[in-house]
């Protein structure tokens, strides 16, 4: 066979084979639909329009942006910068519909735990704006007394006898110090120096503690008498002491912590609201817990509104 006699047989063949195709009711289907789409592309142009949400920035948010950025910098933004603040929020706010679209806020603990503050904020100041009156502050002080209570302070002058200096003559040298002290010696002239303030301002036993021991603080404050004594030993040296000045502990007047005192009745308004509000949406949910193989032969406890979130903890020494 020739080439010219096979490339005739291809011919006529593939003539054949779309002859048979063109006869098929899907492929005429798909051929009208093309010529019709390209027909209306060409007459109407394209019919895919870009959908494009609104946002509206309000006169009121605007004037906000302004506010913050006066806070901050003690001067009102000019139009310049504050087109670009608003534009900042315009392009925060198109991030935050896209996310939320995306779902990118399911299971985000931060986005959760940020929601449930706002929502319990809400419920809050709905019931906890009211200021106190001088009489529920008061009520609010004899119930808490205990909660306002100054502990006992004292200041006292302290002479010491060195460890370092005196080695074991030194009970010897405090002896010798209080004998001087107690004739009227200037104080100021005895004892060995040391690091420790010789004469310490109205603090309470803590304070106390924190500076010379728990032994010397617990000997200082059961002291009664009056003058000079001691010594009192710590791994500095023998201290022998004289108390300038007491001050009992008492309970704080209402008009000494009038501010501190409407500070806390607020707070534990907001906190009964909170609770309130907690446990009536509890109400409409039922929570069931799939606990761990570890967890399940350990008793349930009776009473966990007292504990403390772990967490809560965390947050507390980190600030």
């Amino acid at each position: 066979m020739s080439t010219d006699e096979f490339n005739e047989r291809a011919e006529r063949g593939a003539k054949a084979m779309l002859t048979r195709a063109m006869r098929e009711p899907l492929l005429q289907f798909l051929s009208i639909a093309l010529v019709l789409f390209v027909a209306n592309q060409l007459i109407h142009g394209s019919s895919v329009q870009i959908s494009t949400e609104l946002i509206t920035i309000s006169r009121g948010r605007v004037n906000q942006l302004a506010e913050s950025y006066r806070l901050l910098t003690g001067r009102l933004p000019s139009r310049a910068e504050l087109q670009a603040l608003v534009d900042d929020f315009a392009d925060e706010e198109i991030a935050y519909r896209e996310a939320i679209a995306m779902g990118l806020d399911a299971d985000d603990t931060i986005v959760r735990r940020r929601m449930r503050q706002k929502l319990e904020f809400l419920a809050e100041e709905a019931e906890a704006s009211e200021e106190p009156t001088d009489e529920q502050l008061a009520g609010w002080l004899a119930e808490h007394a205990a909660d306002y209570r100054l502990p006992e302070r004292i200041s006292f002058r302290q002479v010491m006898a060195s460890a370092d200096v005196h080695g074991a003559r030194m009970n010897e040298e405090a002896a010798a110090l209080l004998k001087q002290l107690r004739s009227g010696a200037d104080a100021s002239r005895l004892g060995d120096p040391s690091m420790l303030p010789s004469t310490l301002p109205s603090t309470t036993h803590q304070g106390v503690t924190a500076l010379f021991g728990e032994t010397f603080a617990d000997a200082i404050f059961a002291h009664t008498g009056e003058g000079w004594f001691g010594p009192i030993v710590t791994p500095l040296g023998a201290h022998l002491i004289s108390v300038l000045k007491r001050e009992p502990a008492r309970t704080m007047e209402l008009a000494e912590i009038r501010g501190k005192l409407r500070s806390d009745w607020i707070e534990a308004r907001r906190r009964d609201q909170r609770e309130q509000f907690l446990a009536r949406l509890r109400q409409r949910y039922s929570v069931a817990v799939e606990w761990p193989e570890m967890y399940l032969a350990q008793p349930a406890a009776s009473d966990v509104s007292k504990i403390r979130h772990p967490l809560d903890t965390i947050h507390t020494s980190g600030e």
